[in-house]
């Protein structure tokens, strides 16, 4: 069978299932490509080729191991339907990076970034700066992604009543999500001043827009983000090899929300699933990867078990 028959039905199948699957599909493309085409059969993928492939050019990467994850699941979904009879993925991996850590912000470098958006002002764009402004607000205020966030239109921010109708969303289910007042106000305040820019779909249009009432681009979006950061001086430990990310917001509401239940007594377990919820995850695994552990929240933690633990010690 043809290598790229074999993919195109793998990411039919996935997607079949409710995922975008964008991520695997370019991935598993440019694998075909690399292996030789649209005309390489999947008999002729050595594994030669593949070792290739994975180690790419310089030092082992996280990238290594995204690319034999997506290999390795690829190869036994077609064994399984007899695309092929063996996989050809290397047995012995190398030592990977340590896993990815989100930045998580304090709340003094999220006030350093807001006042840094003011350095995108500018005559040809004026509302660019509020714009941006008000995306981080809404970011770090609902946790909704980034592409959600871009993709809401004037109809989907209903102010009335304080909830966002976010429809794009990375496993095709739309939801409501609900915001504070402030908030509220935040984008009731950009959305009056948006209005004045085109609207050229009526209702419909988006809502965070380019001066000439356009949908943002994501990559237009990521590029502004890191002149903000610069201008903030926000960065990582001079040994990663990465900066802080735009979507390291969202990680850093869901931490920031998680040491607020413990600090007001809350019931954190069985808040939990209504967090998953609310982010518009499938179950609580995915959300486990956005409560990173930082000091604060681990001080948190540690009072409430001492209080569970020793309860005598925290009476009068």
């Amino acid at each position: 069978m043809k290598l790229i028959k074999a993919i195109t039905t793998y990411v039919t199948f996935k997607r079949s299932l409710g995922l975008h699957f964008d991520s695997d599909d370019r991935r598993l493309r440019r694998f075909c490509r690399t292996m030789g085409g649209a005309d390489v059969n999947m008999r002729d993928v050595t594994p030669a080729a593949v070792l290739a492939y994975l180690d790419g050019k310089g030092p082992v990467t996280a990238g290594w191991g995204l690319k034999f994850h997506t290999l390795d699941r690829f190869y036994r979904f077609a064994i399984s339907r007899g695309f092929t009879a063996s996989s050809p993925l290397p047995t012995d991996l190398p030592q990977l990076p340590p896993p990815f850590v989100p930045y998580i912000y304090s709340n003094e470098e999220l006030r350093r970034m807001i006042a840094a958006t003011a350095v995108l002002a500018t005559p040809t764009s004026p509302l660019q700066a509020l714009t941006f402004r008000t995306l981080l607000l809404l970011l770090y205020g609902s946790a909704i992604r980034i592409g959600e966030a871009v993709s809401l239109t004037l109809t989907d921010v209903d102010l009335e009543q304080s909830i966002l109708s976010v429809r794009n969303t990375k496993f095709y289910k739309s939801r409501i999500v609900p915001i504070g007042p402030k908030l509220a106000q935040v984008l009731s305040t950009y959305a009056t001043r948006r209005c004045r820019l085109p609207l050229p779909s009526g209702d419909a249009s988006t809502f965070f827009a380019s001066r000439t009432g356009h949908h943002l681009r994501y990559e237009a979006v990521v590029t502004l983000f890191q002149r903000v950061r610069r201008a903030a001086a926000l960065q990582r430990e001079a040994t990663a090899s990465y900066p802080p990310r735009l979507h390291d917001i969202r990680h850093t509401s869901c931490v920031h929300r998680l040491v607020s239940w413990y600090r007001t007594g809350a019931d954190v377990q069985r808040l939990l699933p209504r967090l998953s919820t609310y982010l518009g995850h499938a179950g609580l695994s995915s959300t486990q990867s956005y409560l990173t552990m930082t000091p604060e929240l681990m001080r948190e933690a540690s009072s409430r078990f001492e209080r569970y633990a020793h309860p005598e010690m925290y009476h009068d």
